[in-house]
């Protein structure tokens, strides 16, 4: 009788491929964090552009002056609205959208104002020169802006970062 050599892994080299995946992944997960954070932070100033670009269209459409009022802290918020100073904490008839801080976890706003958009093109208006300043929980920051002709725009406050130039 022919003996056939057995198949599989023995236990000690089933351990020494898990001890190598445990080292990959300890190396890997602190990349992936930072990624993550990128990544919220990317997605929180795409959202407020967009929605400046919204408040925009809204003011020309409706031929009247449109307001992003901003509540900062630890539990901040906007709303775009067509009237100032509409609390963006309480649901109120003068909001169109509000966007919460636990829309973007991870993700603080840490400068802003209340922004006016009027119905002429290229007029805007607002304290801060019309920008709010994003910050990650790793400490990455981008900019949203309004430019003097009312378009909405992401830039970073140091060297350009994920993407986005320096503003």
């Amino acid at each position: 009788m022919r003996r056939h050599p057995e198949r599989g892994f023995t236990l000690l080299e089933s351990m020494v491929a898990v001890a190598i995946v445990a080292v990959l992944m300890t190396l890997a997960l602190p990349s992936f964090g930072g990624m993550l954070s990128r990544q919220r932070l990317k997605s929180a100033a795409e959202q407020m552009a967009l929605d400046l670009s919204e408040l925009r269209l809204q003011a020309a459409q409706r031929g009247q002056s449109m307001h992003l009022d901003v509540q900062g802290g630890a539990q901040w918020c906007y709303a775009l609205a067509v009237t100032a100073g509409c609390d963006c904490r309480v649901p109120q008839g003068c909001q169109l959208k509000t966007v919460q801080s636990r829309d973007h976890p991870g993700v603080n706003l840490v400068e802003a104002g209340a922004l006016r958009v009027d119905p002429l093109p290229g007029t805007s208006s607002g304290s801060v020169s019309g920008s709010v300043m994003l910050q990650s929980a790793d400490g990455q920051r981008l900019r949203v802006a309004m430019t003097p002709l009312g378009r909405a725009r992401v830039c970073a406050p140091g060297p350009a970062f994920a993407g986005y130039p320096s503003c």
